[in-house]
């Protein structure tokens, strides 16, 4: 009887202090702890009662520095192997040279008026470059024959701009079936001169030019020619040419095209009178 009492007596003594508390509490206070507690009891309940589980997601990859560092690694890994690496090995080769002759060159005018030229100058220090335009001339005679047209056949320059003008053009196909043409286009007193193949050729230029001149340069042998030549500075015209000792530049009359090429007799003349 008295331990009933003693808890009755606690009981009231808790009840009057949580009144006292209350008081001193406000009213939004006593309902946020109230929703607290009634959400802790829900889902006290729902643990309890076995119906609370949870659904697994599937693993989702972090976007960190870390792939964009390694990615940076493999990148430097790649660039260091391939500078390592040896220069690749030359898969474009030059099989044959052929002469396109003057008797031919009808075939072949289609294919090389619409061909797309690129162009390769005297730009270097190469024995070729630094030789006069006459000398190759008469290497060219020697080892591939005369050109595929001179001024006879690509007709007067007294109109062109100097840029126009064209002394002589060889055709040649590299491989059977690439143009590729030589001119002179400042005449024999200047040094070196032009070759030219397609574009898509470009990057093949040094070794095409190679190969044709090549020979001409381990075996320097010459042949006679003449030939008109025309100075656009002078406005004059002359005969030029390599009699076999020596080559020589004589002024001449405006020649008739029409007849041809001047005649190679014009060379034993010119060897009786000296």
């Amino acid at each position: 009887m008295k331990c009933n009492l003693f808890v009755l007596s606690v009981m009231i003594l808790g009840f009057v202090v949580n009144i006292c508390a209350a008081q001193q509490q406000k009213t939004s206070d006593l309902l946020t702890y109230y929703l607290h507690a009634r959400t802790r009891q829900i889902a006290t309940d729902k643990a309890s009662s076995g119906n609370l589980k949870l659904t697994y997601l599937p693993l989702e990859r972090l976007d960190t520095k870390a792939q964009v560092i390694q990615s940076q690694l493999d990148e430097l890994s790649w660039n260091d192997l391939l500078a390592s690496l040896p220069e690749p090995l030359e898969t474009f080769g030059i099989s044959s040279i052929r002469l396109i002759s003057r008797i031919e060159s009808g075939s072949y005018a289609t294919l090389f008026s619409e061909a797309d030229w690129s162009f390769m100058g005297s730009t270097t220090r190469s024995a070729i470059d630094t030789m006069k335009t006459a000398d190759i001339r008469a290497r060219l005679e020697y080892h591939y024959g005369a050109p595929t047209q001179t001024l006879a056949e690509i007709g007067y320059p007294d109109s062109l701009r100097r840029e126009d003008v064209v002394e002589f053009e060889y055709w040649f196909l590299a491989n059977g079936t690439i143009p590729v043409t030589i001119l002179d286009v400042n005449g024999p007193w200047d040094r070196g001169i032009v070759l030219a193949a397609e574009m898509k050729y470009r990057s093949k230029l040094d070794l095409i030019k190679k190969t044709i001149f090549e020979q001409l340069t381990k075996q320097p042998s010459r042949k006679q020619f003449v030939d008109y030549y025309y100075n656009i500075d002078q406005r004059t015209w002359y005969l030029t040419g390599f009699d076999g000792v020596r080559f020589f530049d004589q002024p001449v009359k405006r020649p008739d095209l029409k007849m041809g090429r001047p005649s190679p007799a014009l060379i034993s003349e010119r060897n009786t009178d000296n």
